[in-house]
């Protein structure tokens, strides 16, 4: 299944976060290593600045519930991990949350419709 970067960015960003942490690419990855990253994993390379901007964020800031990480830019604080959920919600991009054993799950908002 193709994901649109155009009309579902969240899942393609997401798709682009997963794409960068299998291939051990981080948030100050070079627009070529973003795609070859995206190429790697069947995705179109990332055409909006927004989408290269949102997948180095979520790298760069991943939520860490257990404290499992030594990254300087964990988000570890309760009103912090808040705060980048909601952001993260709001903005309508993924988020990378460290699971009890370290390890980045990406998760990403979807926006209930309610029926008319």
């Amino acid at each position: 299944m193709k994901i649109s970067e155009r009309s579902n960015p969240a899942s393609y960003q997401a798709a682009l976060v997963s794409a960068a942490l299998s291939s051990g690419v981080g948030h100050d990855a070079s627009d070529a290593d973003l795609d070859q990253a995206a190429t790697g994993a069947g995705l179109r390379p990332p055409a909006l600045a927004a989408s290269r901007e949102a997948v180095r964020v979520a790298l760069q800031c991943p939520v860490d519930f257990m404290d499992v990480t030594d990254s300087p830019d964990a988000v570890v604080g309760g009103n912090d991990i808040g705060q980048a959920v909601f952001d993260a919600a709001s903005e309508r991009r993924p988020l990378v949350v460290l699971d009890h054993d370290g390890r980045p799950v990406v998760m990403v908002p979807q926006p209930v419709e309610e029926s008319a």
